[in-house]
């Protein structure tokens, strides 16, 4: 762990301090993490169950579940008897070296009885266990790379071992893979340092600013001198503002520098998976494909709302309404939410509804979560309901509960950060208090409403009021009815990462696109120049950001001048893909005639933007 470093000479904590909060943010993903991993390994025992001997997989599946259950009673056991943080740090790396274990042993399943070509679907499942074990582990490294070492390492030696020239370069990919995962478990961490030293300095900033204000007032009364106290109290505050402004700034430089970061592997392994849905699979492989990228999309989908979120708060991202249906949000939500209500002995419901809104989908969604999570949280017995009415113009979800109620002088308080009821002792496992306070800020950013109604003892309602949508919603074509529109369609991809440049290759040859890459500019160049004119690219595909600090932009400029001069009339249309969502990029892609997509880019939304160029 990296230790907590002071920003400021009267800044200081403890590493225990930092460590401690890390294993909160840990344990906070525990249970959703271990809930995930048995449900993979009934997927596993699924799509294996024809092509792995049966008796080894059920064998493979018990040792999974009895480790869970052993983890989960571990972290139990030492939040319960209040171990101290090192303690914690070090039951946590053995638990997810077990977890890493379990699933690395997979591919040995497969090579001792099965066949070989199962190893394709294993690097795939652990693939997607490891993107869900990266929520859990991501805020300490060291327990992360404890998982992903024996999970990734027994699948690169499974292949080595079966060796060939397909299992080979398998295991390298894999290798490639570990390195890749590796740098954003470092880079996740960082973020997670970043928002405790941030909170730990805001707190002595506070504590600082208090002791400075009561010493400036005891010199104030023995000097009698009020035009001091001002000028003094003016500076204490000027002070107090370039600190702030320094923060967001900070803030927002690591925030665009994260999103590019933790968007890259993100986009590679989507651009994967969809290349591995064109061939030829059996109904259970389908599955558990579909399940994969069900995953995957939603660790894309969760990973973009966390970081506009937090751009929200930097003030630099607005709403993005558009109309939506709300049912497949709500069937999503008790999906995820109702194995938590049943682990509480709680009934979970939600009423079905062909209702619409005009919002933003993904605030809408982070507003419910916290609604949801914050019932469950507070309701011993009875249940949850969530459902849609329609109000005059407007389209209200609701979330009722059972629980313990709020009275009514306390309704404007919980809407406060950091307040929280029925916590005195400010349990972490009960929260931080947060949650309605976001919910108040997403809300006034999306001009919508929430209103309350409690009965202290009985329960509580929240509502929140979105605009109505009476309107046909036109949903998304499946993948393969646009495959027809691009096919002989000549396109030239600029990315510096092999992975992504490979994936992107994989995925257009499967529409019937023919492809060329290219790692930099140069590189590009040079392809260009040995195409005749009637073979040259039609689209340029180009990532923003590319090697010794040349930018997707200054690429497509380039090549458009190059191909002028050999005599195309007219510029090549252009697609800039990006991870960095700063308004910065959209007006560069503007002054280019660029279409702008950030990463992770759907298969959905990449062919649609390639239809619209041709």
């Amino acid at each position: 762990m990296k230790s907590a470093r002071p920003r400021e000479p009267w800044l200081t904590w403890r590493d225990n301090d930092v460590l401690h909060a890390q294993l909160a943010l840990m344990q906070r993903n525990l249970l959703p993490t271990l809930a995930a991993s048995g449900l993979g390994g009934l997927a596993t025992l699924g799509v294996l169950y024809n092509i792995v001997e049966p008796t080894a997989l059920w064998v493979w599946l018990a040792c999974h579940v009895l480790i869970l259950v052993a983890v989960f009673a571990a972290q139990l056991w030492a939040r319960r008897n209040s171990s101290s943080p090192r303690q914690r740090a070090s039951l946590m790396l053995a638990c997810m070296a077990l977890l890493g274990v379990v699933w690395g042993s997979v591919a040995w399943v497969c090579v001792a009885y099965g066949q070989p070509m199962a190893l394709i679907f294993a690097i795939a499942l652990v693939g997607g266990a490891s993107s869900g074990a990266l929520g859990l582990g991501g805020a300490l490294l060291s327990s992360f790379l404890a998982y992903l070492v024996p999970a990734v390492g027994m699948i690169a030696l499974a292949f080595a071992y079966v060796g060939g020239p397909l299992f080979l370069p398998l295991a390298a990919i894999a290798i490639i893979y570990f390195l890749l995962t590796s740098l954003q478990a470092h880079n996740a961490e960082q973020a997670c340092l970043e928002g405790i030293y941030l909170q730990f300095e805001n707190k002595a900033l506070v504590e600082r600013l208090q002791q400075e204000s009561a010493q400036s007032q005891m010199a104030l009364v023995r000097a009698e001198a009020a035009q001091l106290h001002s000028e003094q109290a003016r500076l204490v505050a000027e002070k107090a503002k370039v600190m702030s402004e320094k923060a967001n700034t900070d803030k927002s430089k690591f925030l665009a520098a994260a999103s590019h970061d933790l968007r890259q592997p993100l986009h590679a392994m989507g651009l994967f998976l969809e290349a591995l849905s064109q061939s030829k699979m059996n109904e259970q492989q389908l599955s558990v494909l579909e399940h994969a990228h069900a995953a995957s999309t939603a660790a894309s989908e969760m990973l973009t709302t966390l970081l506009d979120f937090s751009r929200l708060e930097a003030g630099v991202v607005t709403s993005q309404p558009k109309p939506f249906l709300l049912q497949p949000m709500l069937v999503k939500l008790e999906q995820e939410f109702g194995l938590q209500a049943d682990a509480q002995n709680l009934v979970y419901r939600t009423r079905e509804t062909t209702l619409a809104a005009f919002a933003d989908p993904n605030l809408t969604d982070l507003i419910l979560r916290n609604f949801i999570s914050n019932a469950i949280r507070y309701t011993n017995t009875g249940g949850v309901l969530v459902s849609c009415r329609k109000r005059g113009g407007s389209t209200v979800v609701e979330v009722w509960d059972t629980g313990m109620g709020i009275a009514a002088d306390q309704h404007a308080d919980v809407f406060k950060e950091f307040h929280q009821l029925g916590n005195p002792e400010r349990d972490r496992r009960k929260g931080l208090g947060l949650g309605l306070a976001i919910v108040e800020r997403i809300s006034a950013a999306m001009d919508a409403k929430v209103t309350l109604k409690s009965v202290p003892g009985r329960g509580s309602v929240f509502r929140l009021w979105l605009e109505g949508f009476g309107g046909s919603i036109v949903h998304d074509r499946p993948v393969a009815s646009y495959s027809k529109d691009l096919r002989g369609m000549r396109i030239l991809v600029i990315d510096d990462e092999e992975p992504v440049r490979q994936g992107m290759h994989e995925l257009l040859t499967s529409w019937g696109c023919v492809c060329h890459t290219a790692d930099e500019l140069s590189t590009a160049l040079r392809c260009v120049a040995l195409l005749p004119m009637d073979a040259q690219p039609e689209v340029i595909l180009a990532d923003y950001r590319l090697r010794e600090g040349a930018t997707g932009g200054q690429a497509i400029m380039a090549l458009r001048s190059y191909l002028t001069l050999r005599g195309l009339d007219t510029p090549l249309p252009a697609i800039i893909i990006t991870g960095d969502t700063a308004p910065e990029r959209l007006r560069e892609a503007q002054t280019t005639g660029a279409t702008l997509l950030h990463k992770p880019v759907s298969a959905s939304a990449l062919q649609q933007a390639l239809i619209q160029l041709r």
